[in-house]
C-alpha cells in the first residue's frame, strides 16, 4: 500500500462496504483499504446486488476527506479514473476503457467495474467518514443481467490476482488524491471526460419518474451530467441511470 494507507484483508465477508462502516463506527478514520476474496452481500447503487465472483477485485477505501459532502461526492470520478488506469496496466490498448456516468467503467462498451460511495456527516455538516467501494471484474462476470457486462479475462486479457490489481489501484488513487487536494476537481474532470462514453452522442437518462432522451453535452463542475434535449432545453442530471440507445 502507498505510504500512510492501511490494509485489511478477508477471505469471505458480508461486504467490504459494511466492514468499512464498522471500522468507521469503531473510530478508524483511515485511509484504509479493505479487500475480500468473496462477499455474501455485495451491493452496488440503489442497493442492487453485486455478484462477487472469485478472482475479482472486491474492495473499499475508508477515508475522512477534509471537504464538504458535495466535494467528497466528486471522488467517484477520481475513483473511476484510477480504475481505468488500473485496467490499462493489463491491456495493450487503453482506448478500450471508457467512463460511464455516473460511476461505471466500461471495457469494449461493456461494464467491467462499478463504484459506490457511502458517507456520514457529523452534526455540524462536516464529513465524518467516506467509503468508496470498488468492484472490478477481473476473472469473471455475471451472466443473465440486463446490461452488457464483461471481465478482463472475457475481453481476452490476462486476469491478475486481485491483490496485484489492488496494488496498482491504490497507487493510482494516492497519486490522483494528492493532485485533487492541490488542484481541485478541474484536472479530474478533464481526465474523466477524455474517456467519457458517448460524449456528444445520444443517451437516455432514466430518473425515478421520467425518462429523458438527449445528447450528453458536458459534465458541469459539480459532476452533474449536462443533457441537451431535442428542443434545445438543457437539463442538469445529478442522479440517474444512463442507457445507450441501440443503433
Amino acid at each position: 500500500m502507498p505510504q500512510g494507507y492501511g490494509l485489511l484483508s478477508f477471505d469471505t465477508i458480508d461486504s467490504t462496504m459494511d466492514e468499512a462502516r464498522r471500522q468507521a463506527v469503531a473510530g478508524v478514520s483511515g485511509p484504509l483499504w479493505i479487500v475480500a476474496n468473496s462477499q455474501t452481500k455485495g451491493r452496488g447503487r440503489r442497493s442492487r446486488a453485486w455478484e462477487s465472483g472469485a478472482g475479482n477485485l472486491l474492495c473499499t477505501l475508508l477515508m475522512t476527506p477534509d471537504v464538504s459532502a458535495p466535494e467528497a461526492a466528486k471522488l467517484s470520478f477520481l475513483a473511476a479514473l484510477c480504475v481505468g488506469e488500473t485496467l490499462d496496466q493489463f491491456l495493450a490498448d487503453p482506448l478500450r476503457v471508457r467512463h460511464k456516468w455516473p460511476n461505471d467503467v466500461l471495457l469494449d462498451g461493456r461494464k467491467v467495474a462499478g463504484i459506490l460511495l457511502e458517507s456520514v456527516t457529523d452534526s455540524g455538516g462536516a464529513m465524518a467518514w467516506l467509503s468508496i467501494g470498488i468492484g472490478i471484474n477481473l476473472a469473471r462476470h455475471p451472466e443473465g443481467v440486463p446490461q452488457p457486462v464483461t471481465s478482463l479475462r472475457a475481453a481476452g486479457a490476462e486476469a491478475p490476482v486481485p491483490h496485484a490489481a489492488l496494488e496498482v489501484l491504490a497507487s493510482r488513487f494516492a497519486e490522483w488524491l494528492t493532485r485533487w487536494r492541490k488542484e481541485g476537481f478541474s484536472p479530474v474532470k478533464a481526465a474523466w471526460l477524455a474517456r467519457a462514453a458517448r460524449m456528444g452522442e445520444a443517451i437516455e437518462v432514466r430518473l425515478d419518474k421520467e425518462t429523458l432522451p438527449g445528447i450528453f453535452s458536458a459534465l458541469d463542475d459539480s459532476g452533474a451530467l449536462v443533457l441537451t434535449l431535442a428542443d434545445g432545453t438543457v437539463r442538469l442530471i445529478s442522479a440517474g441511470d444512463v442507457f445507450f440507445p441501440q443503433n
